[in-house]
C-alpha cells in the first residue's frame, strides 16, 4: 500500500487524471455496448413484425394469382 501513495506522490495529480480518464472510458465502452445491444434488440423485433406482415400480403397475392390463373 505504502507503494501505491509513493507513486502517487511521485507522479501527483497527472496519475490521478490518468486513472480517472480509463476509467470513465470504461465506463463509456460498457454503456455503449449495453445500449448497442438493447437497441439492436428493438430494431430486430420492429423488421420481424414488418417481415410477417410482408410475408402475409406476399401470400394473399400468390393466392390471387393461383385462382385467376
Amino acid at each position: 500500500m505504502e507503494e501505491v501513495f509513493r507513486l502517487v506522490e511521485t507522479y501527483g495529480i497527472t496519475l490521478v487524471l490518468l486513472l480517472g480518464s480509463c476509467y470513465a472510458l470504461y465506463k463509456f465502452f460498457i454503456f455503449s455496448i449495453y445500449e448497442v445491444k438493447s437497441q439492436f434488440s428493438k430494431y430486430h423485433e420492429n423488421n420481424a413484425k414488418d417481415m410477417q406482415y410482408i410475408k402475409s400480403k406476399i401470400d394473399t397475392i400468390l393466392e390471387f394469382i393461383k385462382k385467376n390463373s
